[in-house]
């Protein structure tokens, strides 16, 4: 690499794969440690608790976990869906760190990707197919994908914010918009979370999505979240308090209130007319 690159040595990629539990299937692993390699975990949905080196971190979508080489920890979900991706790697070396340290020893372990979480996201979820595809040299591909990852990382915590980026196409900022509302319909969404994510001003982007969608974005938020509480409604027998919760909302009385406005019903009728009886029953 480069004279003045922070990286020695790129990683090497090991082992990964994607992680979902539910609360009858919870995410446990008891106090361990890895002497030859380091893992990071990224968490896409729910939430958990983490032991890293005696202290407890708690961590949801959108948070990136380091378990380093050497390091003492233990891993438990506490909110369900947990879904989280992982990555085990070895031989990295940054300069001024120990084997396989991405951070400082002397910094907490975890990352809060905020803007940065959807497409580092992708590039994981790309490391892991390219690898379970068991393709000729898919080993050496995961690896070199998984040092393009670092770097990336690098940049957000090593170095100073870059400039902000050309902004993109118009056409590209709806669609954008859309589907990262889709995927994290569960998380505190603003206009200002969707302009900085399309690099579009917030009376912009406004504008661009009524005029192709017919709504605004924060009404297709909305819509997104009733659809997936029609879900939950549908198939599962789950408390309208944990499904406002799941859908993004603190208050139950909110989330009633919208269902109620969005549908011309109330969740409970809903459920009532719409759940589907278990397999094996008519």
């Amino acid at each position: 690499m480069e004279g003045d690159s922070l990286f020695l040595s790129p990683p090497v990629f090991i082992d990964g794969f994607a992680i979902e539990k539910t609360d009858d299937d919870p995410f446990v692993f008891p106090l361990h440690r890895h002497d030859s390699n380091s893992e990071l975990l990224l968490i896409i949905e729910g939430e958990g608790a983490f032991g890293i080196d005696g202290r407890t971190y708690k961590a949801k979508a959108g948070t990136m976990l380091f378990y380093h080489r050497g390091v003492w920890h233990e891993e438990r979900s506490i909110r369900h869906p947990f879904k989280a991706l992982f990555l085990a790697f070895n031989e990295l070396q940054l300069r001024g760190l120990p084997a396989d340290y991405f951070l400082d020893p002397g910094r907490p372990p975890i990352i809060e990707l905020k803007e940065h979480y959807l497409p580092l996201r992708q590039w994981i979820q790309d490391i892991l197919a390219e690898y379970r595809q068991r393709y000729p040299e898919a080993q050496s591909i995961a690896t070199h994908m998984l040092g393009i990852l670092f770097a990336r990382l690098a940049r957000l915590v090593y170095y100073p914010p870059a400039p902000v980026p050309d902004k993109r196409p118009s056409h590209a900022a709806v669609p954008t918009a859309k589907r990262y509302m889709e995927e994290n319909y569960y998380t505190d969404i603003t206009l200002a979370t969707l302009a900085k994510l399309t690099y579009v001003n917030e009376y912009h982007l406004a504008h661009l999505f009524k005029d192709e969608v017919g709504i605004s974005p924060i009404q297709y938020l909305i819509q997104c979240r009733m659809e997936v509480a029609k879900r939950y409604l549908q198939t599962t027998g789950l408390p309208l308090r944990d499904i406002a919760e799941r859908v993004g909302y603190k208050s139950e009385t909110s989330f009633l209130t919208l269902f109620k406005r969005m549908t011309g019903t109330t969740p409970g009728k809903y459920r009532s007319m719409t759940q589907q009886p278990p397999d094996g029953q008519p």
